[in-house]
């Protein structure tokens, strides 16, 4: 008499309809159970971007596709995350593919991964130099509110110790707490409470929604003369597109990006003298290392000291740049 195959196992073995949310997530808790944290942490990463990206829906191992995987790349370049963070990605979950192949969840091999980048990139310079920094930040824009507004976002992550753009774009009112403002990153869910400089401040009470039944901060997700919600993923492209004319006006060749800023903090930090354990804490990094766990125990007064020394190199008198 032929032996039967169990249906779930047919199902999973020979046609791969194994989820590929809970593949990842047994393989995220594997590593987790093997000390190798860091893995783990890419691959959690890579899961969030890749459910964010499918809007929460599932799908089997075997339905990836080369063009489905090439979306996925195009969607996290909209983002703003550079070509070897999505590489990171794009390598977790194509391992988790390889993995399926090798345990007999999948059979055939479509090579999903074919059309997307899963290399290296060399690092290009990022971070403004001082003297750029501070022709920033005297820059003026009488005539351009919209191009005034993304220049002092961009002070404003410089000003709150390199913050993330998608962070500043989701900040709350009730995320500011007197002096400070505490709030959760949102890529490596890493707790911050930063104190907020005066100049952060008047950026702060520039900008602020006055709609009570708006919860955000700043009018980057929600437009407060038309009364609707916005796209992240526009609000960065926009965000972009009017860095790189704030850019042309201090002479910079290469546009600005909401990246450059953060790189920023860390690079001026490093120049006036911060420890480099200062400034990880400063900036939420999600380290894992031992060194995390002494990070953790740095109060905020010694982060804001770090911090004031990085928005002294910016306020130098300077003769304002005025937009031409």
């Amino acid at each position: 008499m032929k032996k039967r195959v169990p249906q779930g196992k047919k199902n999973e073995k020979q046609t791969g309809k194994a989820s590929c949310f809970q593949l990842v997530e047994k393989r995220i808790a594997h590593f987790k159970d093997s000390r190798k944290l860091k893995t783990a942490n890419n691959y959690a990463c890579a899961l969030k971007h890749f459910r964010d990206f499918r809007a929460n829906k599932d799908l089997a191992i075997g339905d990836l596709s080369a063009g489905l995987m090439r979306d996925f790349q195009s969607y996290l370049t909209e983002k703003g995350l550079t070509m070897n963070t999505i590489s990171l990605y794009n390598r977790s979950l194509r391992a988790v593919y390889n993995y399926a192949l090798d345990e007999g969840i999948l059979t055939t091999d479509k090579r999903p991964f074919r059309k997307v980048f899963t290399g290296l990139e060399k690092t290009r310079k990022r971070a403004l130099d001082s003297e750029v920094a501070q022709d920033l930040v005297q820059l003026s824009f009488p005539n351009d509110e919209k191009t005034a507004f993304a220049r002092d976002l961009f002070l404003f992550s410089l000003y709150m110790q390199g913050m993330p753009f998608v962070d500043i774009a989701h900040l709350t009112k009730k995320q500011l707490q007197g002096n400070h403002i505490a709030y959760q990153r949102r890529k490596t869910n890493q707790s911050l409470k930063v104190y907020v400089h005066a100049l952060a401040n008047a950026i702060i009470k520039r900008y602020r929604v006055k709609d009570p039944d708006c919860p955000y901060l700043f009018p980057i997700l929600y437009d407060p003369k038309r009364k609707r919600t916005i796209l992240y993923s526009s609000a960065l492209r926009t965000y972009n597109r009017r860095l790189a004319r704030v850019a042309r006006l201090v002479g910079l060749d290469e546009p600005l990006t909401s990246y450059v800023s953060r790189h920023t903090w860390a690079s001026l930090a490093r120049q006036s003298g911060v420890a480099d354990n200062v400034i990880c804490e400063a900036m939420g990094h999600n380290n894992v290392s031992t060194t995390m766990i002494y990070l953790t125990s740095l109060d905020t007064g010694t982060v804001a000291a770090a911090n004031r020394k990085v928005i002294a190199t910016l306020t130098t008198p300077r003769e304002p740049i005025r937009e031409t």
